[in-house]
């Protein structure tokens, strides 16, 4: 079945027709980037609100989504077909430059041979392998995305399914983006690496236009583009006080709701960018310069989607997008006296009215741990300034070495970057100075707040601040550059390489662990094992298993478990309390606790390696003798794997047979 294929041709349109009806000109390959992103961010929402209303996510919703899609990119063009508008009439021709061309086409490349290779790679024994990041995250993922495949009905709020009984607040619609590709035809890896590639090339894109209108020079685009996939450092670091990771190694390969999140996040900027500061760029010919309230507009729509596609995105835009506003009101009112309100109005009214509902219902998972006041954003750098003498006498000489220690740390873990952005800064027009500061704030209070339980997330925050930076270095670089090769083009071209290898050196490395890095996720007997497991049982039914993050059943079967791997649950919000307390009822019930195991609902039991692993972490033996009771549960599944036993009980009801 190829309605997948439907699905992301009519998202394009809808992204297209959309397009065409804003004033801003964008180039060939601009318009197809932010065509392929806007379409699959209303897209999916619509399928998403589709599939609550009819109770199920079937082929039925999602022809009925395609057929709703097109009417809309209909209407879309024929509006702007009646303003004088085409696909291309505006646009420049990606064949004009090669260069571009060809710089595009090896992004592309890159990204399919590092999905192909890091992203669940198949052996000849079926047995499918990852990079570290992935083979650590994705578990996770394939288990939202089967749970929604393999249900036979679909409700909101989704229940959480490393965690029973409770209400998933992870923003969740990329993976649910790849059940539908799964329900229209694609396999479960397919599903997940084509919308991986789309928003990844997508991103990288917008990226390069963004770096293009800020410089107004492509080399800039270019250079910022790959000194991004190659900057950051290695794993393995942290005890040398690096903890800034290459950006590919950390977010945009394992971190699946950040793809098509930072992706929004770039499509805002870009609409921001050209809506605020295009009076500036007009100079005096105000009388020429259009209305930007259906650009304004459309940015704050997308920031309003973000909440349940990547909650770090949201936040981030919607925080850079009210500072420039604010900058805006500063200098078209109070300056000039050219503003109107229209402006906010046309920005914060969609943003409001989208994100409010799901914020209202994200923040009943907040725990005490978001939000927190942890200065220098690593626990060694909060620990260290928590513990300095913040005294009425003390808090200068504090503050000072607080600076000290925060300047010191951002040197290392910035590396030359560290250095040429003050020279980029410096050297860029005024409205690019004003658009990065709200980055520049954005950067400050994620060295003060940790927005989620574990620290590190906080990159994801502190990614859109680097993007900014890595654009504005690579202005720097260039002036140096041209500054030192005056007077001989080898020493540009000297001075040139020399910059770009400081600026990505280490970012090569991690590319290398990520290619070297071999870690089995599953085996292809486990893989048999989950097929089993959705052949023979009911998609509601309920596991009892260990704790493994990459467990196969819940992982690759869609069935809910009662306990998933603690880290997630933690980092995600839930209590750790609550977490201690099932884990604790885990252990009562594979000691043969069967009135504990009712009263949690449990349908099956796991007896496996898994298992085994999980009772010898946490101190205790698996009562086997408990579960050959027949009058209690009944074996199942029963197969030697490897050397390792695997057992499934069934547990039984009164009315089961004996």
């Amino acid at each position: 079945m190829l309605l997948w294929i439907f699905f992301v041709v009519v998202s394009f349109l809808l992204g297209l027709s959309i397009s065409l009806l804003l004033d801003i000109c964008f180039p060939t390959a601009e318009r197809a980037f932010f065509s392929l992103v806007v379409g699959h961010a209303i897209s999916i929402w619509i399928i998403f609100l589709l599939s609550c209303l009819r109770g199920s996510l079937s082929a039925g919703v999602i022809v009925f989504c395609i057929v709703i899609c097109a009417l809309i990119s209909l209407i879309c063009y024929e509006t702007a077909k009646r303003s004088g508008k085409g696909f291309f009439g505006t646009s420049n021709k990606l064949s004009d430059d090669r260069y571009v061309l060809s710089f595009f086409v090896s992004i592309l490349i890159y990204l399919l041979l590092m999905n192909l290779y890091c992203v669940f790679r198949p052996d000849e024994a079926g047995n499918l392998f990852a990079m570290h990041t992935v083979w650590a995250d994705y578990p996770f993922h394939t288990s939202v995305i089967t749970s929604l495949v393999y249900s036979d009905t679909f409700s909101f709020p989704l229940s959480y399914p490393q965690f029973l009984h409770t209400e998933m607040h992870y923003p969740f619609l990329m993976d649910f983006y790849s059940a539908v590709l799964m329900k229209s035809g694609l396999n479960l890896r397919g599903a997940i690496i084509i919308p991986n590639i789309l928003f990844q090339f997508s991103f990288f894109g917008l990226l390069y236009s963004l770096a293009y209108r800020l410089s107004g020079l492509k080399k800039v685009g270019m250079l910022a583009t790959l000194i991004f996939i190659g900057s950051g450092f290695p794993p393995g670091l942290q005890t040398a006080g690096i903890h800034f990771l290459n950006p590919m190694y950390a977010v945009i390969m394992p971190q699946r709701t950040a793809m098509l999140g930072i992706a929004i996040s770039f499509v805002v900027y870009i609409l921001l960018f050209h809506a605020l500061f295009m009076r500036e760029e007009k100079g005096k010919e105000q009388e020429q310069v259009p209305s930007m309230y259906k650009e304004l507009f459309l940015a704050g729509t997308l920031i309003g989607l973000l909440p349940y596609i990547h909650a770090h995105s949201f936040m981030a835009t919607a925080f850079v997008s009210l500072l420039l506003s604010l900058f805006y009101f500063y200098f078209a009112f109070i300056k000039t006296g050219t503003g109107d309100y229209k402006t906010f109005v046309s920005l914060f009214a969609p943003l409001i009215l989208l994100s409010l509902p799901q914020v209202l219902c994200i923040r009943t998972g907040v725990t005490e741990n978001f939000f927190v006041f942890f200065p220098g954003w690593t626990e060694a750098n909060r620990n260290m300034i928590l513990g300095f003498d913040w005294s009425c006498l003390g808090a200068i000489f504090s503050a000072v070495k607080t600076v000290f220690l925060l300047t010191k740390f951002w040197m290392l873990n910035m590396g030359i970057l560290f250095f040429l952005l003050p020279l980029g800064f410096l050297k860029s027009a005024r409205r690019v100075k004003t658009f990065y500061l709200p980055f520049l704030f954005l950067f400050f209070i994620a060295n003060c707040v940790k927005f989620q339980p574990w620290y590190f997330d906080n990159y994801k925050i502190l990614l859109h601040w680097y993007v900014l930076t890595i654009v504005l270095a690579s202005m720097a670089i260039f002036w140096v550059s041209e500054y030192v090769g005056k007077r001989s083009k080898r020493l540009y071209i000297l001075s040139l390489a020399s910059l770009i290898i400081l600026c990505t050196l280490f970012g090569v490395v991690a590319h290398a662990v990520m290619i070297k890095e071999n870690y089995m996720v599953w085996s292809g007997e486990e893989i048999g094992i989950a097929e089993w497991v959705r052949e023979n049982t009911a998609p509601n039914s309920i596991f009892l298993t260990g704790s493994a993050h990459n467990h196969p059943i819940p992982s690759l079967s869609g069935r809910q478990r009662v306990m998933g791997y603690e880290g997630w649950l933690w980092s995600h919000g839930i209590n750790w309390t609550s977490i201690s307390e099932r884990k604790e009822d885990e252990i009562e019930m594979y000691k043969g606790n069967y009135t504990l195991i009712k009263e949690y609902g449990v349908d099956y039991v796991c007896i496996g390696p898994y298992e085994k692993a999980f009772a010898t972490d946490n101190r205790f033996r698996i009562n086997d003798s408990a579960f050959d009771n027949e009058a209690q549960f009944y074996l199942r599944y029963d197969e030697v794997i490897d050397g390792d036993r695997w057992r499934i009980y069934e547990v039984k009801t009164p009315s089961s047979p004996a």
